[in-house]
């Protein structure tokens, strides 16, 4: 029983899929109703197994639908379906990653480059493990921090650190932060984030143009003072009891896996500019392209006709098993979206006007406020995406703004990256701190807490001027 409604909610999800990835090339509106439907249809096959912070959050849509209805906001049913609209959207654009994972989980170019990252002196390795947990986490999303967190374990033995438990404890602490501040800035800095694809969605005035250079820059911030405090807090008088060490050299692979992550990009750009679509939009298709080009390049010396055989068996077999365990994390996408645009129609745009453009603040503080109003909810265990929807929603409908919207903008993905860094309730945490047996309050409070302490102090006064420059 527990196998056939596993495949049920797995074939219920790649309808939703393919019905959302088809209306981007070809808009019509029983796509739309096809996709809708099997939303709700995968929410109520796998609602017995959905944990409770993700029914708390569809209980909410259920709620905020009713009080539409009841209120009478406008056309109700228009508002109810675009909002599900925005829920199969970030649904698909997170289920769609499961192209690339499953690639990258059996090629061979992952493990050459994430061996590279890790075989290297301390300085150098703590550099790659932040670009590694970048790059990666571009492609397998948290999936980086299995992958990488598996070697780090396996590789700091104390056998590795010369017997000396010093030593591997504090190679331990720096592999481990560089992967986590890494990982961080994917909100930041990548062009396939949810993040990215969440501002889009709900501010449509931006343009990924304006954005992503903008994120690029912070993330560099952010990566910057976490190299400054590596190398700040480098144990040096330990230097003589590392024991000698050959380093891995294979920047082929690094390239290769740089050029996969740039490929999606300009896939999806070409798709933009050829059909005249949002890149968000066209990010769902370029995504699936490049991950079944890339799973079929592993299946090449078995010929054209079998190869093609053996990569749709593979597909369909392994979403079968992935797909009923993204259960909780698209009910919460799905509902955050939903809730997210349905709240927009809600609320009075004078009352958000009001409460943004309050006489009471500087506009150059909003920014900051903005990364506040995300990183305070994640503390108690509201997932960014939830504050973010939110409050990008509440901005698209608020009237007036007293700075420009990009600043407002980056102050919401700013707190996405810092609450990555700082919530002890993330999927993040959780899962560094069980790989290398600490508790996730150590990782993100005692060992990162300073840290990022002193970036949101940075990131708060770099968008503070940005925001004056800028206006």
């Amino acid at each position: 029983m527990t196998f056939r409604r596993s495949r049920s909610s797995a074939l219920i999800l790649l309808g939703m899929i393919a019905c959302v990835l088809v209306h981007v090339l070809l808009p019509w509106e029983g796509l739309n109703w096809g996709a809708r439907l099997l939303l709700i249809g995968y929410v109520a096959v796998e609602w017995p197994r959905i944990a409770i912070n993700a029914r708390v959050m569809v209980g909410l849509a259920l709620a905020m639908t009713a009080w539409a209805a009841m209120a009478g906001v406008g056309d109700t049913t228009r508002v109810v379906t675009a909002s599900l609209d925005t829920g199969a959207f970030f649904a698909t654009f997170f289920a769609n990653q499961f192209f690339l994972r499953e690639a990258a989980r059996t090629s061979k170019l992952v493990s050459r480059c994430s061996a590279f990252f890790v075989n290297q002196r301390p300085g150098r390795r703590y550099a790659l493990l932040t670009l590694g947990g970048y790059l990666f986490g571009v492609i397998l999303n948290i999936g980086v921090l299995s992958l990488l967190g598996i070697m780090i374990k396996q590789r700091n033995s104390l056998a590795s650190a010369g017997g000396n438990a010093e030593i591997r404890d504090i190679r331990e602490r720096r592999m481990v932060l560089a992967l986590l501040r890494g990982f961080s800035v994917t909100p930041l800095a990548s062009p396939l984030s949810i993040s990215l694809a969440v501002l889009l969605t709900a501010l449509p005035e931006l343009h990924w143009t304006s954005v992503l250079p903008l994120g690029m820059a912070a993330a560099l911030i952010v990566l910057g003072l976490g190299w400054l405090q590596d190398r700040l807090n480098a144990p040096l008088h330990l230097v003589h009891l590392v024991p000698p060490h050959q380093p891995t050299r294979d920047v082929a692979a690094l390239l290769g896996v740089t050029g996969l992550v740039l490929l999606v990009f300009f896939t999806a750009l070409a798709i933009e500019i050829l059909l005249g679509i949002p890149l968000s939009r066209a990010m769902l298709v370029s995504t699936p392209l490049v991950g079944l080009g890339w799973l079929g390049r592993q299946y090449v010396d078995w010929g054209a006709r079998k190869g093609s055989r053996l990569v749709a068996r593979r597909v369909v077999r392994k979403a079968a098993e992935t797909f009923p365990n993204y259960r909780t994390e698209i009910a919460i996408l799905s509902s955050a979206g939903f809730i997210g645009t349905l709240f927009s129609a809600l609320v009075p745009p004078e009352v958000l006007g009001s409460v943004i453009a309050t006489p009471f603040l500087p506009p150059m503080v909003l920014p900051a406020l903005a990364m506040l109003a995300v990183v305070v909810p994640a503390l108690a265990g509201i997932n960014p995406i939830v504050s973010a929807t939110i409050l990008a929603s509440a901005l698209h409908s608020a009237p007036h703004l007293p700075i420009p919207m990009e600043t407002l903008a980056l102050g919401l993905i700013a707190g996405w990256s810092m609450s990555i860094n700082s919530s002890t309730l993330t999927a993040s945490a959780m899962l560094l701190g069980e790989m290398v047996g600490k508790p996730a309050r150590t990782i993100v409070l005692g060992w990162n807490g300073r840290f990022t302490l002193v970036c949101f102090v940075v990131l708060g006064g770099w968008l503070a001027a940005l925001t004056v420059v800028m206006g």
